[in-house]
């Protein structure tokens, strides 16, 4: 043994060690300033779409593409009616042309329930979107970043760890010497 009863201590970090926290600091306060308010903007959008006046407007705006789908072709229908003579107050003109609004009222209840099946179709797949991310799937870059990280952080440990023992082998060396040409010293004067 050697180096007396001095306690060691380890070496300070490495520079490369300081610059990878400097470097994860730098990406976690990005992801924190920037991707945070963009998840809880898209978590908020997802809630929303489950809200009723959701499916409200789904289902308006299907209606008003039904709406306009089928009026050209009723006041073609109604002007074919009209050309043959048929009076617009009588109870034929209403029968005929209740022929067609009721497809016009079976088409907008289809299109309007598609539209509602579709709200929420968007509102449970954004909810699992939410969940992942809450799981740490739909953040996999961020893992990446991390694992890089961690792997450098590994290296920048065995690097410090590598510098103490090169240390510490140095200085074994020098007591050995030391203590080699102390025996020697002794062994002169002595006439051993």
């Amino acid at each position: 043994m050697s180096g007396g009863g001095s306690k060691q201590r380890p070496p300070d970090e490495t520079a490369s060690y300081r610059a990878l926290a400097e470097q994860s600091a730098t990406y976690f306060n990005r992801y924190k300033d920037v991707f945070v308010p963009l998840e809880n903007q898209y978590i908020s959008s997802v809630f929303d779409a489950g809200d009723a006046s959701q499916y409200g407007k789904a289902m308006s705006a299907a209606d008003s593409s039904v709406q306009n789908a089928f009026s050209p072709k009723l006041q073609q229908f109604q002007g074919g009616l009209l050309a043959g003579g048929v009076d617009p107050s009588s109870g034929a003109f209403a029968g005929k042309t209740g022929d067609m609004y009721q497809q016009l009222g079976t088409a907008k209840g289809l299109v309007a329930a598609d539209a509602g099946i579709n709200n929420t179709d968007r509102f449970l797949g954004g909810i699992q979107n939410v969940v992942k991310m809450g799981q740490g799937m739909a953040s996999e870059a961020m893992q990446g970043q991390i694992g890089l990280a961690m792997s450098s952080q590994d290296k920048a440990r065995s690097q410090a760890a590598t510098a103490f023992a090169d240390d510490q082998q140095t200085k074994q060396a020098l007591g050995t010497a030391a203590g080699a040409a102390a025996g020697q010293g002794y062994n002169y004067f002595t006439g051993s």
